[in-house]
């Protein structure tokens, strides 16, 4: 399933950059996450560290063989025995006029010399036939680590593209909030033509032309603040999808209508049995419980057989080959009082997995509800944003037109103008919280 989402995901990356590759869809910018992340690229690399442990718990299935080399060379003989050893004296004797009647002459020595110098080469070769199901175990232990690393993985993964898309719709948000300011810019750049002429006319005060300066004067610098923070996020961006620095990003996707989005409400405890956290919790408990049988293994009994073959001259002068095979049966007898309190303790640290994960799965279950509550308060706050922009609109109308006859001041109408920024901003607020919470709901109940 991991391989296939990548594959799937450079797919889109393809796809996404057809056209630019400063023009970016939200589908476009978790795959080249997904791609380019280093965060996701380590998070692939402790799975791979994890199957690499795999296969070394595998290997204890199959024989141990290893080559054997040495030799030696001794100041004076290990083994050395010659006719003055003798205790008897008169075998001593006998041997004696034997060897100088008969041995000298046949340059035979007077004593036997063994172990003086030699050489050996061989192999050993040792297969365990029972070791107290540590074997077997470990292998299941390294198989949990690698499903481990891949729920990791998954969760990094999940948490990465939801950073890709808080990014991308803050991007998004500001870049609405410029087209607001611009387009409060336009406003009070006719309305300063406007409010000059009539004050060198004599209409106005001479105070007007000033406030509607000050104004656009704050409208230019709020315009900047919004350009840096877009050039702040977008380099955010660039970072989390893996892209060089760019000085424009083209982000089409746009808020939409909430119906096209909005999120349903799940039951929150079967939600949070189906998250990825909660199996990692089963398999932390998982773990223990075989770290234990692990431990109980070392008190059992372990059979090993295995055999080995040498080549060499270590106790003759002459070179012999040889071969013998073993069986080696070891029972712990003196173990079993450290493994009974090495069991305790895995008794003790199982317990432990299993309230930590009964705890973080109750904390879940307020997660989601509390998450939901979040959805349902920002849709009620997007629901008022609408009603205050509509009320703000119809306010500008109004002062606008009582303004052109001459019935209120120009700070009226600036006041009107600020009151419909402020809504227009929050409206565009409301609208991206209320869609990056959805969107964090739906990760959680898994309704993607």
């Amino acid at each position: 399933m991991y391989k296939i989402r990548t594959f799937i995901a450079i797919l889109l990356t393809a796809a996404g950059l057809a056209l630019s590759a400063q023009t970016l869809t939200l589908d476009s910018c978790k795959a080249l996450a997904l791609q380019n992340n280093l965060t996701l690229k380590n998070a692939a690399l402790d799975v791979a560290a994890a199957q690499e442990v795999k296969k070394q718990a595998f290997t204890k299935y199959f024989p141990n063989v290893s080559a054997i080399a040495g030799g030696y060379y001794a100041a004076k003989p290990l083994f050395e025995y010659g006719i003055d050893d003798i205790e008897n004296a008169s075998a001593r004797q006998f041997l004696h006029n034997l060897y100088y009647e008969y041995g000298a002459a046949m340059g035979l020595p007077d004593r036997i010399t063994l172990c003086e110098n030699g050489v050996m080469a061989g192999a050993m070769l040792v297969q365990p036939v029972y070791m107290g199901g540590q074997i077997v175990n470990g292998n299941k232990l390294a198989k949990v680590g690698i499903e481990a690393a891949e729920l990791k993985a998954q969760l990094t993964e999940d948490q990465v593209l939801q950073q890709v898309e808080e990014y991308y719709w803050l991007i998004i948000s500001l870049e609405e909030k410029m087209k607001t300011l611009q387009q409060a810019k336009t406003f009070l750049d006719t309305l300063e033509r406007d409010v000059t002429t009539a004050s060198e006319a004599g209409l106005v005060s001479k105070n007007d032309p000033l406030k509607v300066k000050l104004k656009w004067y704050e409208i230019h610098a709020n315009i900047e603040k919004v350009r840096n923070g877009i050039s702040l996020a977008s380099d955010a961006l660039c970072q989390l999808i893996g892209l060089e620095h760019q000085n424009s990003l083209t982000l089409t996707d746009t808020i939409g209508e909430i119906s096209a989005w909005q999120a349903q409400w799940a039951d929150p405890y079967s939600a949070v049995r189906g998250r990825k956290e909660t199996q990692l919790l089963d398999l932390q408990v998982n773990a223990e419980e075989l770290k234990k049988k692990m431990a109980l293994g070392e008190t059992l009994p372990h059979l090993t057989v295995g055999g080995t073959a040498s080549y060499g001259n270590l106790i003759f002068d002459h070179f012999t080959a040889n071969a013998l095979a073993f069986a080696t049966l070891q029972v712990p007898l003196t173990g079993w009082w450290e493994a009974s309190h090495k069991l305790k303790q895995q008794d003790i640290l199982i317990q432990k997995a299993e309230n930590e994960r009964t705890d973080l799965i109750q904390k879940m279950n307020l997660e989601t509800m509390q998450a939901w509550n979040n959805v349902d308060d920002a849709y009620n706050q997007y629901q008022l944003s609408e009603l205050a922009l509509q009320d703000a609109e119809a306010n500008l109308r109004d002062v606008k037109a009582d303004y052109n006859a001459g019935l209120v001041p120009v700070s009226d109408l600036l006041e009107a103008q600020t009151l419909l920024l402020q809504a227009q901003n929050q409206r565009t607020d409301a609208l991206i919280d209320l869609k990056i919470k959805a969107e964090h709901y739906k990760t959680l109940t898994n309704a993607h």
